[in-house]
């Protein structure tokens, strides 16, 4: 578990210094990269029977677009003055840019290729997430994992190891749908259940009890599914993965539970 600590460690660090602009630093909190997507990058790359000498590279040009493509988000989520949008939009162009010098310079044509889908994937979901285009629950729960995971799908693919897509995508998506239930214990409401129920209830204008219950369980259902397939796949997770993937499995908080277990 050391030796991936600290190459963990180290392309974070990497990544940051990569991320750091002086004046971005001065006036916008630094963007978090993610341990997670890096953590099942370096398991795909572990995995793989002949990685490239590039790997890394690829790795760390995969998390900048990303944190690219989250950055734009805050962008069109509202809610900043306009100056604050205007420097979002520039960090998000900024690391777009890093994210197209690093993969210029790495010569592979197919990955370029391979992310560039990844990354028109994950667009054409979040379009069809803010226009609710999705006619069916299948469909909205299949969307969100594909934006959370059609980049590492495509890594593992370039790596020879294709079931490590399938793997991030569970993972990803279960990690997207825990806080998503939290927030609808809580408060009654969060983003994803109500894209759930504009499709589940669309003339509804107030909804029930029994079917804020109904999309509680349609909820737990993925969940549960999710926690299957992790534990069900063929893989050999190292043991910070392995603890991580413990954590969210048990990632039921007591508020979760007592609501699931009086519904």
């Amino acid at each position: 578990m050391n030796d991936i600590m600290v190459k963990l460690a180290s392309l974070k660090e990497e990544i940051e210094q990569l991320l750091d602009h002086p004046y971005l630093r001065e006036h916008m909190p630094a963007p978090i990269v993610d341990e997670d997507r890096l953590l099942l990058a370096l398991s795909m790359l572990a995995d793989a029977p002949a990685a490239p000498n590039e790997a890394d590279r690829y790795i760390i040009a995969m998390m900048i677009v990303q944190i690219a493509l989250d950055t734009h988000d805050e962008v069109t989520d509202g809610g900043n003055d306009l100056r604050t949008r205007q420097l979002v939009a520039l960090a998000g162009d900024l690391y777009s840019g890093l994210y197209y010098d690093l993969l210029a310079r790495s010569g592979d044509i197919a990955l370029i290729r391979s992310f560039a889908e990844a990354i028109r994937d994950i667009n054409e979901q979040k379009v069809r997430l803010y226009e609710k285009k999705a006619e069916r629950i299948e469909a909205l729960f299949a969307a969100v994992g594909t934006i959370e995971s059609a980049l590492l799908a495509k890594f593992a693919d370039r790596m020879a190891v294709p079931q490590w897509g399938q793997f991030a995508y569970h993972y990803l998506l279960l990690r997207r749908l825990l806080p998503e239930r939290e927030a609808f214990v809580r408060t009654g409401t969060s983003a994803f259940f109500e894209q759930m129920a504009h499709i589940a209830f669309p003339r509804a204008k107030v909804r029930t009890n029994e079917q804020q219950r109904y999309l509680l369980r349609l909820c737990n259902r993925y969940i549960d599914h999710c926690k299957e397939a992790l534990f069900a796949a063929k893989l050999s997770p190292n043991g910070l993965l392995q603890l991580r993937v413990t954590e969210l499995s048990g990632g039921f908080s007591a508020i979760a539970k007592k609501t699931v277990e009086e519904g």
